[in-house]
């Protein structure tokens, strides 16, 4: 005899796709009576041996749905139903999932693996760090291969979109490529809500990013935790094991080349605890397509004059460009992960560490080089000045003033 709550598995595998034979492999039931209860539509007694309804009644759906998706933790959902109204006890909860528990725990762990190249999970997670005395929140940024295990991380200032989607570029340049979907939560910068029939809303900008590089959304489904469960194990793993290790970083700059250390000799490298494997192995099988080569232009970029100095502002600091530039107008785009990059149209001309604190200036010696100089001092004009002449000045007279001069010197 099929019971109620194994009824409601039924019905709820059924409408998952799954075959009858696939159900009845599952929960070790003969073909037979599985597509006799798919056929009838009750289960054998439930009128009769039910005058009125249960308080759990109301909720069974629900508790076997949960239990679909593998939460069989009777504590966890005695407090979720209780919360939507629920007035019963726990007992009665338990003694309804207890037949339904063995099936759930062999086939969960089949049931959320994903293949090679079809999913990975994005997720956010933050820590808070000592900023020069002053207590600030950085953002993590988790990527997680649904296959592979492979997992990528990367601090930010912020969870804006611009930043998003420079996490996602930065992300499938470090696997060698994209999956056929992503898989997000509710974050406000990718899901703007929902319509009349519970369709999710999504970001235009983001789904127009996601087209570009030709990926899938997809929307972790609401009391469906585990369907996003690797990327959240992964921002565990980041906030348990890597973060635990840093003492002092000098910029966010220097904190991402350690977090990018820890990926490569330790995180990607080490046995997975799921998979027995080591994730950079998997990963040789991930089969990724490559993103769009063409650039998805979206981020923001701030256009800036170049001084006769080589420099540009920007928040209050001033950073070096190549002296070519002098006048023209080029922009700057602020990575928001510690890097300042600055662009005159498609090309990149300078790079910076972003500084810390305001009114500092940051040169390259090379954006100097090549600046033309004489090597002389030029000498000014000289200025006229009056001098006393000391020469004696000799009077020219005409022989006939002479002749006078002698005449009258012999009439004496």
């Amino acid at each position: 005899m099929v019971k109620n709550g194994e009824y409601h598995m039924i019905q709820e595998m059924k409408q998952s796709g799954m075959s009858i034979n696939q159900i009845a492999q599952t929960l070790g039931r003969d073909r037979k009576t599985i597509r006799k209860w798919l056929r009838e539509g009750t289960p054998e007694g439930y009128q009769r041996m039910i005058t009125k309804p249960r308080k759990l009644d109301p909720y069974k759906d629900y508790i076997c749905n949960r239990m679909n998706e593998g939460c069989i933790n009777g504590v966890i959902l005695f407090e979720e139903i209780r919360e939507m109204g629920y007035k019963g006890g726990i007992t009665v909860l338990r003694d309804f999932m207890q037949p339904l528990r063995p099936q759930i725990q062999a086939k969960a762990t089949e049931r959320f693996e994903t293949p090679p190249g079809k999913q990975a999970q994005v997720d956010w997670g933050e820590v808070t760090v000592d900023w020069q005395g002053t207590k600030k929140n950085l953002q993590a940024f988790v990527m997680t291969l649904g296959y592979s295990r492979m997992i990528y991380v990367e601090f930010m200032e912020n969870q804006k979109l611009e930043t998003l989607i420079g996490c996602h570029l930065r992300a499938m340049q470090y696997f060698g490529g994209r999956t056929e979907t992503m898989l997000y939560d509710n974050m406000k910068t990718v899901v703007t809500g929902v319509d009349d029939r519970g369709e999710v809303i999504w970001n235009e900008r983001f789904i127009r990013f996601a087209k570009h590089h030709g990926f899938i959304l997809k929307r972790c489904r609401p009391y469906r935790a585990r369907t996003k469960g690797k990327v959240e194990s992964g921002v565990k793993y980041v906030k348990h094991n890597f973060w635990p290790r840093i003492r002092e970083f000098t910029s966010l700059n220097d904190l991402n080349h350690q977090v990018r250390h820890w990926m490569d000799t330790y995180a990607n490298k080490r046995i997975h605890g799921t998979t027995h494997e080591k994730p950079v192995d998997r990963w040789l099988h991930e089969k990724l397509n490559k993103p769009n080569l063409q650039p998805f232009e979206m981020i923001d970029r701030h256009a800036r004059k170049v001084s006769n100095d080589c420099l540009v502002s920007y928040e209050a600091n001033l950073y070096s460009v190549p002296h070519e530039f002098v006048g023209q107008v080029v922009e700057v785009q602020d990575e928001q992960n510690g890097r300042i990059l600055i662009f005159q149209g498609q090309k990149q001309i300078a790079e910076h560490l972003k500084v810390v604190g305001k009114h500092k200036v940051i040169r390259k010696k090379e954006h100097f080089e090549g600046i033309r100089t004489t090597g002389k001092t030029r000498i000014p004009l000289p200025t006229p000045r009056l001098v006393s002449d000391s020469t004696p000045k000799v009077y020219q007279r005409n022989l006939s003033d002479y002749e006078q001069f002698a005449e009258e010197a012999s009439s004496l």
